[in-house]
C-alpha cells in the first residue's frame, strides 16, 4: 500500500469524466451530480452523489435510506488498493422526501456542502433547485 493516497479532491476529473459517462446513458436522466467528501467516512475513499429520474421506478425507501453502494478499481476508474468509489444515488421525489424530512444522508450532503467539501460536477435547472434545498 502505498504511503500516500490521493483524498477528496484529487479525484475530481476522474469523477467529471464518470458524470458525464451517466448523462449519456439511455433511459436515465441525470439532474445533480455532486463529488463529495462527507463527514464520518473513509478518509482514502470517494464519494458521488446523484439524482436520476425515474430510478428505482420513483420509489421512496421506506426505511429512509438512499441507495447506496461501493466499488473498487474499474479499467474506466482506477483506484489504489483499498479506495472505494461509493455512489449515493435517488430519484427527485425521494429527495424531496428525505430532504423534507432530514434523513441521515442528506444531512451528510449538507454537512459535507458547509464545511466546502462538495463540488456540484453537473447540475440541470431541476438539480439546482435540489442543491438549494440542501443547505
Amino acid at each position: 500500500m502505498p504511503a500516500t493516497v490521493a483524498t477528496y479532491p484529487d479525484y475530481k476529473d476522474q469523477t467529471e469524466k464518470l458524470v458525464q459517462q451517466h448523462r449519456a446513458l439511455r433511459g436515465e436522466r441525470l439532474h445533480l451530480a455532486v463529488y463529495l467528501a462527507p463527514p464520518r467516512r473513509p478518509k482514502r475513499d470517494i464519494y458521488l452523489f446523484e439524482v436520476i429520474d425515474d430510478l428505482g421506478n420513483g420509489r421512496i425507501d421506506p426505511d429512509k435510506k438512499l441507495f447506496t453502494f461501493a466499488y473498487g478499481t474499474t479499467p474506466g476508474f482506477p483506484l489504489p488498493e483499498g479506495v472505494w468509489l461509493w455512489m449515493i444515488l435517488t430519484n427527485p421525489a425521494e429527495l424531496d422526501k428525505a430532504i423534507e424530512e432530514n434523513w441521515k444522508q442528506v444531512d451528510a450532503l449538507r454537512s459535507a456542502r458547509t464545511a466546502g467539501k462538495a463540488v456540484v460536477i453537473y447540475a440541470d435547472a431541476k438539480g439546482k433547485k435540489f442543491w438549494n434545498k440542501i443547505k
